[in-house]
């Protein structure tokens, strides 16, 4: 496990599933209704068992798996978690899914898959960047708007403290 910054950019190495669980506590910990989460990667690079941990840490219930023949689910907890993936989404969806109306709402934390579908313009989520790194090894490059740069550094900084 490492981390390293580069301005508003962080890397951290999980070399485990159970490395990625941690960092997903450690963002349930650390972010406030409102934030958002754009989540990036090849398939199978971990960004819904991210997004599973996350809902956990925050005390959901029911757990996400992979929601790509769902575009939208809600999973209650200390804040709610909008889970939204994108893989399968199309134009016609996106007129329709109301992703926008979601972002930024102060009694949760949207995760947004596939957010490149959306085109969402203008909003400044953390982007989650999950790169295959050999077995179960996974670089998670975040970068992050200016406002969330000192919540990502404390994230960061627990990280290194294992």
């Amino acid at each position: 496990m490492a981390s390293s910054k580069v301005s508003n950019i962080f890397k951290f190495k999980s070399l485990a599933p159970s490395d990625t669980a941690r960092l997903a506590a450690l963002f349930a910990a650390g972010l406030k209704g409102g934030d958002a989460l754009f989540l990036e990667g090849p398939i199978g690079s971990g960004k819904t068992f991210f997004v599973r941990e996350l809902a956990a840490a925050l005390g959901a219930k029911k757990l996400p798996v992979s929601a790509s023949f769902n575009l939208m689910r809600t999973y209650p907890g200390r804040l709610k978690l909008y889970h939204f993936d994108l893989f399968r989404a199309g134009e016609s969806d996106m007129e329709n899914i109301g992703l926008e109306e979601y972002l930024g709402r102060a009694d949760g934390i949207t995760a947004v898959e596939w957010p490149a579908a959306a085109g969402i313009r203008g909003t400044e989520p953390l982007r989650l960047e999950f790169e295959l790194a050999g077995g179960n090894s996974r670089i998670i490059k975040v970068t992050s708007p200016e406002a969330a740069r000192k919540t990502i550094a404390k994230i960061g900084s627990k990280w290194l403290k294992k």
